[in-house]
């Protein structure tokens, strides 16, 4: 399919000609605070008898054209605030500035200060949104102990977080996969310095920011690469206040486990020059202690009995981790005339995660089982297997630390601006994105003790019955495997891997106010190009050197604090090994090792993406309906290699592909009064695969007979997206609402492995030499199994959101100062594998929800929540070992309190009821994970001018 952009644009602006308007006076103004200090984003401004409406913008802007000459009474309304009506008299270009709410002081651009200036802004914007979205406003993001973006986002409705250490990394928009979700920073897609699209939001301060805006029904003028939505942070701008404005923040934060303080300091600064240039900065340092505990086993397997068994390893981790954070944000923006606006909006974000993390294995834990004349799994002679124990001779152990500095970068830069003359408008802009991640500054030595038998020739007993928290037993044999001189080094790794990711992108759009008959429209057309590259580059290196002994690299003994069974070695120690990185030579190298590890996961992808839209925005009275298709063409070339790891070669393979897809939708909102409002939305999303699925490389490793290949052939996600909802607002400061939404879903794509004569015509097998697959295993090995990533068939996701937010105040005087917010989000999700086995949707929560009580009066802002995410199928096993992840209970409090007009000081508590992060295979009763990271307090001082 061919698209003409051009022709596009041409009936866009021919369509917008069709009403001839006899008169095009223009009413506009700016909606602020009583100072005249803070706008409000969000207000609705109406002309009475005309039935015309409008909203301000972050500025406070509002603007209507083709408005006959006469008088007329213009109507504010902003929740929070009591409604205005000003008498204005229009003639040609009229200015009418609004003032609403009492005489307060101005501190935080809202009309009132603290968590009640949280609820105010977002319910406002929520409210004259065109689009089904969920607002954090610059209050908002001060109200919680919030260290990263995905933390703060974690209390919006239908939003829940994956985390890392205890913070927030991903993002999931009403239970759906982190990876079909996307985000913005200003408008600028944010990029991704891993092998998938989910983007790294732990990176990311939220004191960098000014408000958060998560969209989750697509208009045309959006990029429609989401399933879930669109996260778009958006940073400060001058403009958003009247006059100069300085934050600074310091605080600390002490954890019970690392028992470290962390400090953090942040400091603004806008202005605005001679009413033309504005000139905002943010800087934001922190240095993250964090200490965490940790057990894991990799696999399970059932015996023939019913019964099952660790078949793999068990190991308990111990992480000390320092995540340095350092961002800044520089924007200026120059109102060129009353006409045009010009803006540079830049972003720097650097973050340094230095990690130490000890290991102790329990290796071969198979050796339980044997297999008997059937083939069958039974207990073997000499083991014992119960529904809470294992005892097993234990023949294996390992001991690893590894030591690393991940330095991550994002960047981005838009320069772009705005010109509106008469009734057109045209905004435009370009863009480039950058993030890196370099993974270059680490080692891992793992030493193993082999042959235990020969030494203590005895069983070694695991107790499930507190299945998070397994324990060791056996006196002779733990002595044995606490001993470091028993330890011999197995292999000593040295990575130096780079991922990058780029994008650059250019914009424009028009639109043109019009009226058909007395039906006022908006019409409105764009273009959009984005040009990406994502690069990874693994380079490993593998020493090898048995003669190396762990005493000689140990000392202390044991962590100290340590919470789970067994106790845990400090050994390796990560310094002494450290020693180890200039220690070999030429012929201590795994060649082989090394050139597989280093050759197999490299690849390069071009993405290039043309869009074009239009849409048109009808005010038909008491329904504003938003109608338009966009029309997204993708352009994608692909190199991986194909890696032959005894033959030592690998040979570059390359791959190309090109679709079109045609995305209609349209949003609905209906006025029934000015406190009940009805939305319906449809819209076409299209979800590339993640960079990691479809690049195309191949691993061929022979003596395990597998191969593990990326799959260039896979199809992009399609999906119809329907909602419908309502919104009470029935006092000053409150919403009710309720809201249903279904996803029909096309290509959903899961990791598979298949035998090799299952693997479906969809998977191409063409760079597997051909000696690997002609059943002759005599000649180089044969290929017994294949682990690829496939489309699935139709999946569906449904669901329902509850929200409500409430001043108490409004309904009782006893209760002034007091607020409440809730919500809850209930999913449903079905996909079928392609061996007929019904699974959810990966990663998809069944029940998501959140509870915040505050008290805001005076100088106090106190503050208590919970949030509560319910578990999800994080991985494909097997059909009653899947593996999942657990549900999770966060409750978090802060207390404020305004020492005079500038200071505040405050103190926050963090997982107060210390829960941990648990993943099973397929029952709570058999471990796949199991993490604790403890209660945080944080207190600091924030001083205001």
């Amino acid at each position: 399919m061919k698209f003409r952009y051009s022709k596009l644009v041409t009936t866009a602006l021919v369509s917008a000609g069709i009403a001839q308007i006899a008169a095009a006076d223009i009413v506009r103004g700016q909606v602020t605070d009583a100072t005249g200090e803070a706008p409000l984003e969000g207000a609705i401004v109406r002309i009475e008898g005309l039935d015309r409406s409008t909203t301000t913008d972050r500025y406070g802007d509002y603007r209507f054209t083709n408005i006959p000459a006469g008088e007329y009474t213009l109507s504010v309304s902003y929740i929070g605030a009591a409604p205005v009506t000003e008498t204005v008299n229009v003639v040609d270009d009229t200015q009418v500035d609004i003032q609403l709410g009492g005489d307060v002081r101005y501190l935080d651009n809202v009309l009132v200060v603290g968590s009640a200036a949280a609820q105010a802004g977002a319910i406002n914007q929520q409210r004259a949104s065109n689009a089904i979205i969920s607002v954090i406003d610059s209050d908002g993001l001060g109200n919680f102990p919030d260290t990263t973006v995905a933390d703060s986002l974690a209390r919006v409705p239908g939003l829940s977080i994956e985390t890392d250490q205890g913070e927030g990394r991903y993002v999931s928009i009403r239970g759906i996969n982190t990876d079909l979700i996307s985000a913005s920073i200003n408008g600028v897609r944010t990029p991704s310095p891993e092998d998938r699209r989910g983007v790294l939001l732990d990176g990311v301060p939220s004191d960098l920011l000014d408000g958060i805006e998560v969209q989750k029904s697509l208009t045309p003028d959006v990029d429609a690469d989401s399933l879930g939505g669109v996260i778009n942070l958006t940073t400060i701008s001058a403009f958003d206040r009247d006059g100069r404005f300085i934050r600074a923040k310091l605080e600390g934060a002490y954890n019970e486990i690392s028992q470290e303080l962390s400090p953090k300091a942040t400091l603004t600064y806008s202005d605005v020059f001679g009413d033309q240039l504005g000139v905002a900065v943010s800087l934001n340092y922190q240095d993250l202690r964090i200490e965490s505990h940790n057990n894991e086993a990799d696999e399970w397997a059932q015996l023939a009995n019913g019964d099952y068994y660790l078949n793999d390893g068990y190991e308990h981790r111990w992480y000390g981790l320092n995540r340095e954070r350092m961002g800044v944000v520089a924007n200026f923006d120059w109102r060129l005339n009353e006409t045009t606006d010009l803006y540079l909006r830049t972003l720097f974000n650097n973050y340094e995660d230095d990690e130490v993390r000890n290991v102790l294995q329990f290796r071969d834990l198979d050796d339980v089982a044997d297999e008997d004349a059937n083939g069958d799994d039974v207990v073997a002679d000499g083991s014992q297997v119960t529904r809470f124990t294992a005892s097993l001779p234990l023949n294996e152990m390992g001991a690893e630390v590894r030591v690393r500095r991940e330095v991550r970068q994002i960047q981005t830069v838009a320069l772009g601006g705005q010109s509106i003359w008469g009734d057109w408008e045209a905004d435009y802009e370009l863009s480039y994105a950058y993030a890196e991640e370099d993974d270059s500054d680490n080692h891992d030595a793992t030493f193993r003790y082999e042959d235990i038998q020969d030494d203590v020739p005895e069983n070694a007993t695991i107790d499930f019955f507190k299945p998070e928290r397994p324990v060791w037993s056996g006196a002779a044999i733990l002595d044995a495997i606490y001993d470091p001189a028993n330890y011999d080094l197995d292999s000593y790794e040295r990575e130096f891997t780079v991922n990058e990711d780029t994008e650059f992108a250019g914009q424009f759009n028009i639109s043109r106010d019009s009226l058909i008959g007395d039906t006022p429209v908006t019409w409105k057309a764009g273009l959009k190009v984005r040009d990406r590259e994502k690069i990874r580059d693994v380079n490993i290196l593998i020493y090898e050197d048995s003669s190396i002994n762990l005493l000689n690299y140990a000392r202390d003994s044991f962590i100290g604090n340590w919470r789970l069974g067994n106790q845990q070695p400090t050994w390796p120690d990560p310094a002494l090994t450290r020693s180890l990185r200039n220690a070999f030579g030429p012929g201590d190298l795994d060649e082989e090792g090394s050139f597989f590890d280093s050759n197999g996961e490299d690849y390069e992808i071009d993405e290039q993406i043309y869009a074009g839209y239009v849409m048109g925005t009808f005010d038909l009275g008491a329904l504003t309906l938003v109608p338009g298709v966009r029309i997204e063409q993708s352009k994608i070339d692909l190199r991986g290699r194909v890696v032959l790891e005894d033959d030592l070669t690998a040979s570059v393979t390359n791959f190309s592909n090109d679709y079109t897809n045609v995305l209609p939708s349209v949003n609905a909102k209906y006025e029934f009064s000015d406190r009940l409002i009805g939305r319906a939305a449809y819209y076409a999303a299209v979800v590339r695969p993640a960079f990691g699925e479809m690049a195309p490389f191949v691993f061929i490793n022979d003596d395990r007979d597998e191969a593990e290949i990326g799959n260039p052939n896979l199809d992009a996600l399609e999906a119809d997206n329907f909602d419908l909802g309502i919104e009470f607002y029935p006092t000053q400061l409150s919403v009710l609402s309720a809201g249903g939404f279904y996803k029909d879903i096309s290509n959903a794509i899961f990791p598979a492995t298949f035998d090799i004569g299952d693997v479906p015509g969809s998977v191409d097998l063409s760079a597997i030499p051909a000696e690997y697959l002609n059943g002759d295993d005599t000649d180089a090995g044969e290929i017994g199994e294949v682990s690829t990533f496939i489309n699935v068939g139709s999946s569906e996701i449904y669901g329902l959101e509850l929200n409500y937010v409430q001043d108490l105040g409004d309904l009782s005087g006893a209760l002034q100062g007091f607020l409440v917010s809730a919500n809850l989000t209930l999913t449903e999700s079905d996909a079928t594998l392609p061996d007929g086995r019904d699974v959810r949707f990966l990663k998809q929560s069944d029940m998501i929800w959140n509870v915040a009580l505050g008290y805001d009066r005076g100088p106090w802002d106190l503050r208590v929540s919970a949030n509560y995410r319910g578990d999800y199928l994080d991985e494909l096993v097997d059909a009653n070992l899947d593996r999942t992840t657990d549900d999770r209970l966060l409750v978090e409090a802060s207390a404020k309190y305004d020492v005079n007009d500038n200071l505040q000081i405050y103190l926050e508590g963090k997982n107060l009821t210390d829960e941990p992060e648990y993943y099973y295979f397929g029952d709570e009763r058999r471990l796949s994970q199991y993490d604790e990271f403890g209660t945080t307090v944080v207190f600091g001082a924030r001083l205001t001018y």
